[in-house]
């Protein structure tokens, strides 16, 4: 296990994942994790961050954060699935170099050497944008393009 603290910024934020928003009463209690840590979800792999519909899936306020906590990244021997309060989340998979990570000399003294871990087959979701449109309709998350239309009606109204 490597872990990371992180002093809080926006791209910091975690994303909270209340308990049964996926459906099927997963996960079974509410779920932090950081926006880019994958979830399985309908066979793929889904950034937080994707999924967020500012409901049941939501950005946590920093100012209900501690000003500084800890994320916890589980390293298997393959990029693998593991259960997170009973939902399917991704292990480690080497998209930052472990140099960032505050184990990272503990890390070199038991292994020697970084490795590199290749990627689950799974089809990743990394934005909202890349939701098949099923997802989103279940999911209540609004279109990427809603979002887009939204602001250019405002800067239209401000101008």
């Amino acid at each position: 296990m490597i872990t990371n603290h992180v002093m809080l910024s926006d791209k910091a934020a975690p994303v909270r994942v209340a308990a049964g928003a996926l459906g099927g009463g997963l996960p079974h209690s509410d779920l932090l994790l950081s926006a880019d840590h994958g979830l399985i979800v309908a066979g793929m792999v889904v950034n937080a961050g994707a999924l967020v519909n500012g409901g049941t899936i939501c950005f946590v306020d920093l100012a209900d954060m501690p000003s500084e906590f800890t994320y916890y990244h589980i390293e298997t021997e393959a990029h693998d699935e593991i259960l997170a309060n009973g939902l399917r989340a991704e292990t480690l998979v080497d998209y930052i170099g472990r140099k960032g990570f505050d184990n990272y000399a503990e890390y070199l003294d038991l292994y020697g050497c970084d490795r590199i871990i290749p990627e689950m087959k799974r089809l990743r979701i990394a934005s909202r944008r890349q939701l098949p449109s099923a997802l989103r309709d279940q999911l209540g998350i609004a279109a990427f393009s809603d979002g887009v239309e939204a602001q250019i009606e405002a800067f239209g109204k401000a101008a």
